[in-house]
């Protein structure tokens, strides 16, 4: 983009608010910013360029969160008012980027390489990888603030009309009524009766919205169809991983990967069956399985959940162990076993969740998150999700947890013989609860979100079908999500008819589209991860703590993955990764084979 030979005239709101109230401290910081900066970008220096960036990223820290808790999504008018207050203040803002991006290629990559700007080089690749993003800056701003009027009005009626605040009976359990939060976290009950009249109840609430939600939905698409194209996109996937820095071919090797080995799934549905002694329909996805009377009234203790961590960590990595320590000691220090936050919540769960909380500690002190410069409006009404590598991270420090309590002797405990002998029955009902914990979420994670990118490839490609015989748009998509489920279920799990109007409720459709992979990504790598870890330590370990030590925001996940000698590119990469899900599947197995007390586990084979 070319600025204007002089600065367009305009207020913070863009002619949404009264320009006369006094500023606000923000917003005056924001017009010197612009002052300063506008028309002037192309002239910075490197070590001027990254001072800019750090402006404008504590610009953005201090820009209002969302208000209150989640009920504030119940009022229409105070979400409108929050988004425009957003808008308006991002808006004077938007010249920054555009004037960077209309720089030459090899300009805007010399500023990645200045030293100083290492936490912002993500910012600038994705500035890289973007195109169509160059229009005259009134007509960028235009479109920016357009999201409120139109993008966010549509997804703020799903929200309205989908989620308000009522609650729902039973006739499982006529004592209580739920809301459509509840009856979701029902899925975990234990009772198979409650979980299946939950999950009926749910789905007759999204049936009756089904029609107007797939008008809102058909809307949304070819708005989105629409800017791909302004934006000289082949399609809205394109533009969306563009935003993320991952090629298409990446792109297309996960998701099918993903789909050559569905058996995966099924194989693990099918275990849980045998085990179970019954059939499992799709309500029982998250059912508990069952725990053995003496394993049943197990809890851990948080000194025991940290003690195990620095424990997997001293044998992973001396050096990492050392620097958490410190970290683990203030969870430590409240020596009570963890109370479940909801009544219905599983034993395993209950279990491991002090490990989990330690784990996620520590992931996220060994290497903070990649600082935010300049995210996506998609962003701003999701509600906060770790970042890809921060996920990725987290779940290879959870596998390695596994891997130890699965493999290590007598390891992370003290005290007496009672103490060692109660710590072992722990950690073998640890290992268990971790490792059936841990596969269930890798299922939902590749296989169920890889479906919602299935549906969307197929919505945005094909585009507003033409429908026949009185046809709507939400009984085609209907169709379209069962087969996608039928294939992935195959006999292992049943199918119940009300599973036609999943697609209603689900969030990314409506406000971040073509964002699920995410989840499919990070858990696949994390398996990447720890197979190459397992194939060479020696190799691996050195080049992680390299990694660790790289500012947050220096490194892309291409980058980071090529550090740690993991290839994305290699359309074998993810084929790999499913290949170590299956192994931890066959751990299970060995596993339930030593019996419900769960004795000495097999060497997991590599």
């Amino acid at each position: 983009m070319v600025p204007p030979a002089s600065e367009p005239t305009s207020s913070l709101s863009g002619g949404l608010a009264d320009p006369d109230p006094e500023p606000t401290p923000l917003e005056a910081q924001i017009q010197a910013f612009r002052q300063r900066y506008w028309g002037q970008v192309a002239q910075l220096s490197g070590a001027e360029l990254v001072a800019a960036l750090e402006e404008l990223s504590s610009l953005w820290t201090a820009f209002p969160g969302i208000p209150g808790d989640s009920g504030v999504w119940q009022d229409a008018q105070g979400v409108l008012e929050w988004l425009e207050q957003r808008i308006a203040l991002q808006n004077p803002l938007l010249f920054f980027p555009l004037e960077l991006q209309a720089l030459p290629t090899d300009r805007l990559a010399a500023y990645r390489s200045e030293p100083a700007g290492l936490p912002f080089r993500v910012f600038l690749a994705r500035l890289l990888w973007e195109r169509g993003h160059q229009h005259p800056e009134p007509l960028e701003r235009l479109l920016h603030q357009q999201h409120l009027t139109g993008r966010f009005a549509w997804r703020q009626l799903w929200q309205t009309i989908l989620h308000v605040p009522e609650r729902h009976s039973l006739k499982a359990d006529a004592e209580h009524s739920y809301t459509l939060a509840e009856l979701q976290r029902l899925q975990t009950h234990p009772s198979a009766e409650i979980r299946l009249a939950a999950y009926q109840r749910l789905h007759q609430h999204l049936e009756a919205h089904a029609e107007l939600c797939g008008f809102i939905l058909s809307t949304l698409v070819r708005d989105h169809l629409w800017e791909a194209q302004w934006r000289s996109y082949d399609s809205p996937v394109e533009l969306y991983l563009a935003r993320h820095c991952l090629a298409q071919t990446v792109f297309d090797h996960l998701i099918e990967g993903i789909r050559d080995r569905v058996d995966l799934f099924q194989r693990y549905y099918r275990l849980k069956s045998r085990e179970m002694g019954r059939s499992i329909r799709i309500c029982d996805l998250q059912a508990p399985w069952e725990v053995s009377g003496d394993m049943a009234d197990l809890t851990l203790r948080a000194t025991e959940a940290s003690a195990l961590v620095l424990a997997a960590l001293q044998e992973f990595c001396p050096e990492c162990a050392t620097q958490s320590k410190p970290w683990l000691s203030g969870e430590a220090a409240a020596d009570e076993p963890a109370i479940p936050a909801e009544p219905e919540s599983v034993a395993p769960q209950v279990l491991i969740q002090p490990l989990l909380e330690s784990i996620a500690k520590v992931s996220q002190e060994l290497r903070a998150a990649d600082p935010v410069v300049w995210p996506e409006l998609e962003d701003i009404q999701a509600e906060a999700t770790p970042a890809l590598l921060s996920q990725v991270h987290r779940e290879f420090l959870q596998l390695l947890v596994l891997d130890y309590l699965l493999h290590s002797g007598r390891g992370g405990w003290a005290g007496s013989r009672e103490e060692l002998q109660r710590g072992n029955g722990v950690k073998s009902a640890l290992a268990r609860a971790l490792l059936i914990h841990s596969l269930e979420a890798q299922l939902q994670a590749v296989f169920c979100q890889s479906l919602i990118t299935q549906l969307e490839l197929l919505l945005y490609r094909q585009g507003i079908p033409e429908l026949e015989n009185g046809e709507t748009y939400s009984d085609w998509v209907n169709e379209e999500w069962l087969k996608l489920y039928q294939e992935l279920c195959g006999d292992a799990v049943e199918l119940l008819p009300e599973h036609q109007f999943d697609w209603v409720g689900i969030r990314e459709l409506f406000q971040r589209p073509f964002s699920t992979y995410q989840a499919s990504l990070s858990s696949l790598m994390a398996l990447a991860w720890y197979r190459r870890y397992h194939l060479s330590p020696r190799e691996f370990l050195p080049r992680y703590l390299s990694w660790l030590a790289s500012p947050p925001g220096s490194l892309t996940l291409e980058e980071t993955a090529l550090m740690l000698q993991v290839d994305i590119a290699d359309p074998d990469l993810f084929l790999q990764a499913l290949e170590e899900m299956e192994s931890w599947i066959e751990t299970l197995e060995e596993l339930l084979e030593d019996g419900p007390a769960y004795g000495a586990p097999r060497q997991h084979g590599r």
